[in-house]
């Protein structure tokens, strides 16, 4: 399982991270760019475990 570097954006409500991990796109919504910078560094390394469940 990969995972992507998480890409921070700018809105007009605040800072996304966006990162893709096991072909699903999480995304974190923050209110200032040291947390949004803080989930991105969290999000990259600490991938989600493999799901047990089968397709």
């Amino acid at each position: 399982m990969t995972t992507d570097t998480p890409a921070l954006t700018r809105d007009n409500e605040g800072w996304i991270v966006r990162v893709k991990m096991g072909g699903r796109i999480q995304e974190v919504r923050c209110t200032t760019e040291s947390q949004a910078r803080y989930f991105a560094v969290v999000l990259a390394m600490n991938p989600p475990k493999p799901s047990k469940l089968r397709n």
